[in-house]
């Protein structure tokens, strides 16, 4: 078995604990940077013909939600706005009678490393 040392893991811990609550807002900061190009690549998608316009505008970014200790974040049509654009979730998820035309997944597969790497540089600039 290999042994492992991690040099300053303790300052790290030390400076965390410090930040106290900004910690907590500086993860949430993080999601919904991270989320943005997603939000903006599903309103470019040409995967819908959206003529009135209101599904790309009904399209939105959730507040934070936390789960089992899991922070996460939703991309998708607001609640409010749900009777207005309830066929989103068609398109996406297609039905017996039309194909699935998805906007969202692609949106978030084309920017998974971007995700990752703006989660990162948010936190790092907010450890600084």
């Amino acid at each position: 078995m290999a042994d492992i040392e991690l040099k300053g893991v303790d300052q790290i811990l030390d400076k965390l604990s410090r930040m106290g609550s900004n910690i907590t807002r500086l993860e949430n900061k993080a999601l919904k940077n991270a989320a943005e190009p997603v939000l903006e690549d599903a309103k470019t998608t040409n995967a819908f013909n959206d003529r009135s316009g209101r599904l790309r505008k009904g399209l939105k970014i959730s507040g934070v939600k936390k789960k089992e200790g899991v922070k996460y974040i939703l991309i998708g049509v607001d609640k409010s706005d749900n009777s207005k654009i309830f066929y989103g979730k068609f398109l996406e998820f297609g039905t017996s009678k039309i194909s699935a035309r998805p906007f969202l997944q692609p949106a978030y597969e084309k920017n998974r490393e971007e995700i990752q790497k703006t989660i990162a540089e948010t936190l790092k600039e907010g450890l600084k």
